[in-house]
């Protein structure tokens, strides 16, 4: 999958404007070296999921709003069974390190303080 890492740096940059923070505060927020999230934001550096979750959680974000743009305070909210039905199929599709890379993912998630 191809990401667009200059398009995901702007999209971090415009959540950060328009919450009116400093990429200092954000760097700070998201324990990120300074100048880091310049780079970031610009497209010149490719930042890890690790990174990018951080920066997410510093943003208010969702990982898809980082990733793809999608912003989920417009999409409907989904039944549970559908959830975990789709979860279920999604990764039964993935080849055997897209598993171990999503599970991952999933253990850092479960670690993250929920939002809502």
């Amino acid at each position: 999958m191809y990401m667009n890492y200059s398009e995901i740096g702007r999209r971090i940059a415009q959540k950060r404007r328009r919450m009116l923070l400093t990429q200092a505060e954000v760097e700070a927020k998201a324990k990120l070296s300074p100048r880091y999230l310049s780079n970031i934001e610009r497209g010149r550096s490719v930042p890890s999921i690790d990174v990018l979750m951080q920066i997410a959680n510093a943003l208010n974000m969702t990982p898809d709003e980082v990733l793809l743009g999608a912003d989920a305070a417009s999409g409907p909210s989904l039944p549970q069974e559908w959830l975990q039905e789709k979860l279920e199929t999604d990764i039964r599709r993935l080849d055997p390190q897209q598993q171990k890379q999503a599970l991952s993912f999933i253990g850092w998630l479960k670690g993250q303080k929920s939002q809502s």
